[in-house]
């Protein structure tokens, strides 16, 4: 080897060992990036972990209160004071439990809880919880799930409830007028394995466009993010949302229409709870009972007569107390009158108050809704909107005097 060429060679090998400590340095240095980056992450998570837990003591202490304070003598007003409190710790809790699944997920830490739980009551109670919000903008929630449905399947009920809390009050903030339109659905057949259910929620907001729809799921994003000052929220809801469902074995579809409104549809799949098995409604536990539903409400109107038919009522209805109404109720006697507190003509009310007597009404009243409490008093029963079916039922049974399903 000749000395140029040894020297080339000499060259050559120095240039190769400073790459390869240039590459080791930075190996090494990216290596001390991503401890940093998982240190800092892991900080973040247990930071979160923490502000949520420092949340959480109070909220729950909050929440408790204003449920045992529901159940002492409160007027009206105090009553709608109340309802908000309730509502808007769920609302602060739910925001909570989000950031600190965000960061479980981002961490690949989620996991489910598997244990028996009252579905349709998980669903119901979220129902009551934010109806008041909804009912401040004059937006109606109605429910309609079916009666078929086992009373317990198993599941990791507080998720199943984040879930539906989020989509309920992403409802609620882009509603500005009409309803807002929960329906559950078996779609499984008794023979099979697990439970598979649909639940629908379908509102008349300000709708979304096709580019909105494709990034309503993703984290920190919103679909109508020109608007982001406005509405507020974090954009977190509809992500954790989806991955919740996921995590689940569900799956969740969104369908919307700009200047309609929006229909978000979630099937989750439970395992049977063998232990308690459903109680299904007797089909003509009504039956020969004739009643009048009196309700502005076009959708809460057609819910309502095909309950009290499948149960064997014969029904008739209107959508608001006009003369036809008056004249109806003049000439034929109805065991029950079903009357919605806003559909209510006062001053054909005490004009035609004498037909009226003659009626064993039901006053359903929006929950959040004040009432005169001598006006109240007019009627049988009361029962709170959303209605239940349950309560429904029970409430129409106790004024025939039935016994109670």
């Amino acid at each position: 080897m000749s000395d140029k060429d040894l020297n080339e060679w000499t060259e050559n090998e120095k240039n190769l060992q400073a790459e390869i400590e240039r590459l080791q340095l930075l190996a090494d240095e990216r290596l001390e990036a991503k401890v940093k980056a998982e240190k800092a992450d892991e900080n973040k998570s247990s930071f979160i972990a923490m502000l949520s837990h420092e949340i959480r003591t109070p909220m729950n202490g909050i929440i408790t209160m204003a449920d045992l304070l529901q159940q002492t003598s409160l007027d009206e007003e105090q009553t709608r004071y109340n309802e908000i409190i309730q509502s808007s710790s769920e609302a602060l809790m739910t925001l909570v439990d989000n950031l600190l699944d965000i960061s479980k997920m981002e961490a690949g830490k989620m996991s489910l809880e598997q244990y028996p739980f009252d579905l349709i009551n998980t669903i119901e109670d979220l129902a009551y919880v934010l109806s008041p919000t909804a009912f401040e903008k004059k937006v109606q929630v109605i429910l309609d799930v079916e009666t078929d449905i086992p009373l317990f399947v198993i599941g990791d009920a507080l998720k199943v409830r984040q879930i539906f809390m989020n989509i309920l009050q992403n409802a609620i903030k882009f509603t500005h007028s009409g309803e807002i339109l929960i329906s559950l659905f078996l779609l499984s057949t008794v023979k099979e394995e697990d439970i598979h259910v649909k639940i629908v929620l379908r509102d008349t907001g300000i709708g979304m466009s096709e580019k909105q729809l494709g990034v309503i799921f993703d984290s920190y994003a919103q679909g109508h993010s020109n608007q982001k000052h406005h509405y507020g929220g974090t954009g977190l809801g509809l992500a954790i949302t989806k991955s919740l469902v996921e995590l689940m074995g569900g799956q969740v579809y969104v369908k919307s229409e700009l200047g309609v409104g929006t229909e978000f549809s979630v099937e989750i799949r439970f395992d049977k709870y063998t232990d308690l098995p459903s109680i299904p409604f007797e089909k003509n536990i009504l039956a020969n009972i004739n009643i009048m539903v009196l309700d502005s409400n076009l959708t809460s109107l057609e819910l309502m007569t095909n309950t009290l038919q499948g149960w064997g009522a014969r029904v008739a209805t209107s959508l608001n107390m006009d003369d036809s109404f008056i004249d109806n109720i003049s000439r034929h006697s109805y065991d029950i009158c079903l009357i919605d507190h806003q559909t209510i003509d006062f001053k054909k009310w005490d004009l035609e108050l004498d037909y009226l007597k003659k009626q064993r009404m039901l006053l359903m009243v929006p929950l959040g809704n004040k009432i005169d409490e001598d006006f109240k008093g007019r009627f049988e029963t009361v029962i709170t909107k959303p209605i239940r079916k349950l309560h429904l039922l029970n409430s129409i049974l106790a004024l025939q005097k039935i016994k109670k399903h």
